[in-house]
């Protein structure tokens, strides 16, 4: 396959663009992940989106004459994935449980119903419900230009809400304490910083699946801690790599295809990583 027929086909260019977009708001995310050391909440909000995408869509079956109405899957899936970060943040106040063991209940138990849930669908057939197993290990071959459009606004609308909280959230995630004395509304901060998380996460699990979501926003950031110390660069590099990565993700899965288009990013940002650790090796001056 010529990697020019992903610009000039237009299945291929629509799976391009939407990989793309998602690997650069999913490195954008990384980055805050690896600061607050909560890169398993991404994990949990991924499993936790199933049940929700499964909900919207038998609501809109009931209204519409095709479910998958990607505006409304998103709006499940989010829904799904906050009350999971609610429920996250809630259940160690309410009872002596390790943080671990309430991501492990909340993730398994959120993936469980969601499972049962295309176990129905599966059952009783309605149209449009094809692509919903696609949400498992992604499938980009299957994005429509309505899934690319709601990719890139409602992805890009995140981290760019992030962005605009920059400086605020690297002074609460850096000291706390200090970011409360100084006035910083600490508490909206971080409102900030999970709705975005939960977006980005929610968005890519369209491409990279629900299994896989983790890896596609905590590789890149992996990389690029490796290559610098400094935050601004450090948010740039990462989301630079996870757009790479998945553009080179995209080709390889089309052009060795079919091939599930998740695997085959996580597998080219392990490889990304793996030349940063070797790199800095060689040139540690670069995490200098």
């Amino acid at each position: 396959m010529n990697p020019l027929d992903l610009f000039t086909d237009y299945t291929y260019a629509q799976a391009l663009c939407g990989t793309v977009v998602v690997g650069l708001s999913a490195g954008a995310v990384g980055p805050l992940l690896f600061l607050r050391r909560t890169s398993l909440l991404t994990d949990v909000v991924a499993h936790s989106s199933l049940p929700g995408i499964v909900a919207a869509f038998l609501v809109a079956s009931l209204f519409t004459s095709n479910g998958r109405i990607p505006p409304v899957l998103l709006l499940g899936a989010l829904a799904s994935g906050l009350l999971a970060v609610w429920l996250v943040r809630l259940l160690p106040r309410l009872a002596p449980l390790h943080p671990d063991a309430v991501l492990a209940a909340t993730l398994s138990s959120f993936f469980a119903l969601g499972m049962v849930g295309l176990q129905f669908l599966s059952r009783h057939p309605l149209p449009g419900q094809a692509g919903l197993a696609d949400y498992l290990l992604g499938n980009a071959s299957t994005l429509t230009r309505a899934d690319v459009i709601t990719i890139a606004v409602v992805g890009g609308g995140a981290v760019g809400c992030l962005l605009l909280v920059h400086h605020a959230h690297a002074v609460t995630v850096s000291d706390t304490a200090f970011a409360q004395a100084t006035g910083v509304p600490v508490r909206v901060v971080n409102a900030i910083a999970y709705a975005a998380l939960v977006t980005v996460t929610v968005v890519g699990i369209t491409v990279v699946g629900v299994v896989l979501m983790v890896a596609a926003c905590c590789a890149p950031a992996a990389a690029a801690r490796q290559l610098t110390r400094r935050l601004v660069p450090f948010i740039v590099t990462s989301s630079l790599l996870g757009g790479a990565s998945a553009a080179v993700g995209c080709y390889i899965s089309i052009a060795c295809g079919p091939l599930p288009t998740g695997p085959i990013i996580i597998l080219v940002q392990a490889a990304c990583v793996l030349a940063a650790l070797l790199l800095r090796k060689v040139l540690p001056c670069l995490a200098r």
